[in-house]
């Protein structure tokens, strides 16, 4: 449950054996290209190189041209894409042809070029004639959309002094046009309506020596044409029954061409789908050159990977090439003058929660991972608020029913509804029900969430969760800080020991003013404002203990200023931290309060289906709209009252070489 530790690696190699040693990059899958560097003295006097170093002072660039290679693979995959698309194959990338070191680039165009010339003309055809038919039927579409099918469109083409144009318009722009109508030398009609778009059809009928103004006006209104197709004459009716002819004729076309090339269409596509995997990968290849440092004769490049990933990729370097040299240096030996990609290492219990902390960002690589925590305190969370065994047993095998589909969504719903079952078991709910309404049903609590005795419990209960999980994301927070370096946020800070003990202290005096505890009232309130003094003056107490100058960085009058402003908001985030967390609590009673009502109303009426029908209608409302609402509050506790204290967000996904990514 943290962040797989990483290894800055520079791989410095013979120009001859760049694609034998890229390509084995991207077949191991494990490595990160660095972008982070340009204006970095990292690697200053770090990298002994010895006889390649000349090479890259010099930075000679050899007589190369990444993007012209890469575009002559483009063209080479844009000719197999085609092929394929003609005889009806789908090309995907194998690995097992990825792994085939036995091949040639030039040897793959003209295998490429053997199979074009064979059925290349053939399939152009086929194509061809497939964009034929899609058009068609986009013109039949919009054509049938016309409510008067009997209009003969050619006679409104024959008259004298007037030209006509028929196309689509939005909703949008149709206001528009109508709000110029005395703007307008022509007369607009709707003659069909689009039910799939927000458009519909219309003809603009319009004077001949108005037609560029006519024109202009409709490119502004975003005017899309309908073009008909050569040969296609008469009324809509005729035009429809034209269009099928011409499709069918088509369609017959396809079938004779694919006859045709039907034979040797399996060998085609085994050989088809071989040059697919050769030139997206040799296209991969020419795009990481591009990230590549080139002295005379080498070439050097920069990547990140796991450090248990590491004799792997020796070893497998070594078996393909013996011109390079490797040299590497962990992420902690190198600091902060390099920015490490994050990969997430957690569990099977925690690693789903993964992608609500995503949804915020992803931690740097030397901050702590907050999916654990997040994880733990989301799941008690919606537990507490939410708890009861039925409903919570529902939430679980929804998903498990949207494991297939979305894996991820399915595994965070079976665990909150493992723990809304867990906290139906200490409230004695079962689909709302308790223990009055049900004796069997075991429970950890007498009389149910809403006993007078219990709402107080309840809610004091809440306080001290948040108070337990907000004392957590403080030493998430001092750790993040000192791992950075940051003494003054660390020790000094609003969200660090100085603003722990100020949160603390706050909390004791006003339980101590409630009368909850025997304690001088004297005592937190010195140590409330001891800390809030150091709150404000954490720049020059830091500048102090670490003898550096000035004290005021960038003033004494501009600081102050500042710090009092942080000051009094540091006192109503505590404040508001406080509050936030009784909103758990009150959930849970909400939620209790919630199904009591329709079960009064299910009292109210005499017939037992009528009564049964009430309380399941109550449930489905409380699995829906109540459920949502918890899961936003407990998502709002983790972004707004704890991630602010400890997560930046701010972290570089690890995204390994491969030919899926770009």
């Amino acid at each position: 449950m943290s962040i797989e530790k990483m290894v800055l690696v520079k791989i410095v190699g013979s120009m001859e054996e760049m694609p034998t040693i890229l390509k084995e990059l991207i077949i191991n899958d494990n490595v990160h290209l660095n972008l982070n560097i340009e204006h970095s003295n990292a690697y200053a006097n770090y990298y002994i190189i010895h006889q390649y170093e000349s090479d890259l002072v010099s930075s000679h660039l050899l007589d190369m041209d990444p993007d012209n290679f890469i575009q002559r693979c483009t063209d080479c995959l844009d000719t197999v894409n085609e092929l394929s698309k003609g005889l009806d194959i789908e090309l995907k990338v194998d690995s097992k042809i990825l792994l085939d070191r036995n091949f040639s680039l030039e040897e793959s165009k003209t295998e490429l070029n053997k199979i074009k010339s064979s059925i290349g003309d053939k399939v152009n055809k086929i194509n061809n004639y497939r964009q034929q038919i899609e058009e068609l039927y986009i013109f039949k579409d919009k054509i049938d959309c016309i409510s008067d099918k009997t209009v003969d469109l050619n006679k409104v083409a024959d008259l004298n002094y007037f030209d006509y144009e028929i196309g689509t318009l939005s909703n949008e722009n149709k206001i528009r046009i109508k709000r110029n109508y005395e703007n307008l030398s022509a007369i607009v009609l709707r003659i069909g309506i689009i039910k799939s778009s927000v458009e519909d059809m219309y003809m603009i009928i319009y004077p001949k020596q108005f037609k560029e103004e006519t024109n202009n006006l409709l490119k502004s209104l975003n005017w899309d044409k309908l073009n008909v197709p050569d040969g296609i004459v008469g009324t809509p009716s005729e035009m429809i029954v034209q269009i099928n002819q011409r499709i069918e004729t088509l369609q017959e076309k396809i079938k004779e061409l694919s006859n045709e090339i039907e034979g040797d269409k399996e060998l085609n596509t085994k050989i088809l789908n071989k040059l697919f995997n050769i030139f997206t990968l040799e296209e991969k290849i020419a795009e990481i050159s591009e990230n590549a440092e080139f002295g005379d004769n080498i070439f050097a490049i920069n990547l990140w990977i796991q450090e248990k990933d590491l004799n792997k990729l020796k070893d497998s370097i070594s078996t393909v090439s013996n011109k390079y040299l490797l040299t590497e240096k962990t992420a902690e030996e190198m600091g902060n003058q390099v920015v490490p990609p994050t990969k997430l290492k957690n569990n099977w219990f925690t690693k789903p929660f993964e992608t609500i902390v995503r949804m915020y960002g992803l931690p740097a690589y030397n901050e702590l991972d907050p999916t654990p925590f997040l994880a733990i305190t989301f799941c008690l969370a919606f537990g507490i608020m939410f708890g009861d065994i039925g409903q919570g047993l529902v939430y679980f095998l929804a998903g498990v029913l949207l494991l297939k589909k979305m894996e991820s969504a399915g595994q965070i719903l079976m665990r909150l509804g493992g723990s809304s079952i867990l906290f139906g078991f200490v409230y004695g709910s079962l689909f709302g029900l308790e223990k009055h309404e049900l004796p069997w049903l075991p429970s950890l609590i007498n009389g149910g969430p809403l006993s007078p005795d219990n709402i107080p419990k309840i809610l004091v209960a809440g306080i001290l969760f948040g108070i337990a999980v907000l004392s957590v994301s403080y030493v998430y927070g001092v750790i993040n800080s000192l791992k950075n370096g940051n003494i003054e946020e660390g020790i000094f800070g609003k969200n660090g020991v100085t603003g722990y003990i100020f949160f603390i202290s706050f909390i004791l005096t006003i339980v101590t003013l409630i009368g909850i505890i025997n304690l001088p009232l004297s005592i937190p309130l010195i140590v409330l404002l001891l800390s809030l003094v150091i709150l404000i003056m954490k720049e020059p107490i830091t500048n102090i203990i670490l003898k550096k100058k000035p004290l005021f960085h960038d003033g004494a009058g501009s600081y102050l200023t500042e710090s009092i402003f942080e000051a009094v908001e540091t006192i109503l985030g505590v404040l508001s931290n406080s509050i936030s967390f009784v909103r758990v609590g009150a959930f849970a009673l909400n939620h209790a309060g919630l199904f009591l009502a329709f079960l009064v109303i299910s009292e109210m009426v005499t017939n037992p289906l009528l009564k049964v029908l009430i309380l399941i209608i109550g449930n489905i409302l409380i699995l829906t709209l109540e459920g949502l609402i918890v899961f936003i509050q407990g998502l709002r506790l983790q972004y707004y009252e704890l991630f602010s204290k400890y997560f930046k967000g701010d972290g570089i996904e690890f995204k390994p070489l491969n030919v899926n990514n770009k």
